[in-house]
């Protein structure tokens, strides 16, 4: 995959993208392409579903309901103002600059407005969902050991103390 993507960067880079664009502007239409914001919008809406989980679990008594509605509204406020996407977009943007030159910016653009690149970026939050799940499978089933291991050490220097 990594080996098509770079072939077709290297294709579509060699025909230039159609106008002479500054790189804040060929990095904020990649931004437009991408729909990234969607995906980052979409991280707020996990954890306030994984926080109503949690809550779930301690089985707040009725009559702290109000409470619990507080708290959630507080918490999306929180996260809203620290991973919202008016708040993640110009630094995307300025890592984007930093990152690629010019002519890799152009060939991006080339390769996401190209009908492959558009049929990648459609599936690409498919493929980014699966292996975020993957991902925290793996780090769960871990987790229990690492806390272990971490019990152990802090125990370990104590005694030494």
């Amino acid at each position: 995959m990594r080996r098509l993507f770079l072939v077709a960067v290297v294709i579509l880079s060699i025909t230039g993208y159609s106008y002479a664009a500054t790189k804040e502007e060929l990095a904020k239409e990649i931004v437009k392409l991408t729909d990234i914001s969607k995906m980052t919008n979409s991280v707020i809406t996990q954890v306030m579903h994984q926080q109503a989980d949690q809550l779930k679990a301690v089985n707040i008594p009725a009559d702290h309901q109000k409470d619990e509605a507080a708290l959630r509204d507080k918490i999306r406020v929180k996260l809203e103002e620290n991973v919202s996407w008016a708040k993640l977009e110009p630094e995307y943007t300025k890592f984007l600059i930093e990152v690629y030159t010019e002519e890799e910016l152009k060939a991006i653009l080339n390769f996401c407005s190209s009908p492959v690149g558009k049929e990648i970026l459609k599936k690409e939050p498919i493929l980014m969902g699966k292996i975020m799940v993957m991902t925290q499978a793996r780090v769960q089933s871990v987790y229990p050991e690492i806390q272990k291991m971490t019990r152990d050490f802090t125990e370990s220097v104590k005694r030494i103390k």
